[in-house]
């Protein structure tokens, strides 16, 4: 299968916003739905959201907030710390037959990144955490 041909192409380092940052290994189609950014390709798809942190609550106050409103079936929950960012990633079943999904954040000082990820083969679950590691803050 192939990208779309009426949508734009991006791939390597593809500025989400003058804030954010990810690379991405292969191409991807991109377009804006529902005012989140859409990030696809045959068998992974991204839906992007950016949020501030206008009243700076610290990140790890953010980190409580989003686990205590995440979903309690979910599974494989990561927490990274490093880098001046908090990375929280954990895994749901999709509603697709045989899909699952990736639910990520990626927190700042200045704000975060929710990443909602779905994959349908064990290659582009790998492809979608190095993509979700490969994203930069820039504050």
């Amino acid at each position: 299968m192939s990208l779309h041909p009426d949508f734009p192409v991006v791939s390597g380092a593809y500025a989400l916003t003058k804030d954010w940052t990810l690379t991405l290994p292969v191409q991807f189609n991109r377009r804006i739905e529902d005012g989140s950014m859409v990030l696809w390709m045959p068998e992974l798809t991204f839906w992007i959201n950016i949020w501030n942190n206008d009243a700076r609550v610290p990140p790890e106050d953010q980190l409580v907030r989003l686990l205590n409103d995440a979903d309690p079936a979910r599974s494989d929950e990561q927490i990274e710390r490093g880098d001046a960012l908090l990375r929280l990633s954990y895994e749901l079943a999709d509603d697709e037959p045989d899909g699952r999904a990736i639910s990520a954040h990626v927190i700042s000082q200045t704000g975060y990144v929710q990443l909602s990820v779905h994959y349908d083969s064990p290659e582009a679950r790998s492809m979608a955490y190095a993509i979700i590691h490969s994203l930069k803050g820039h504050q």
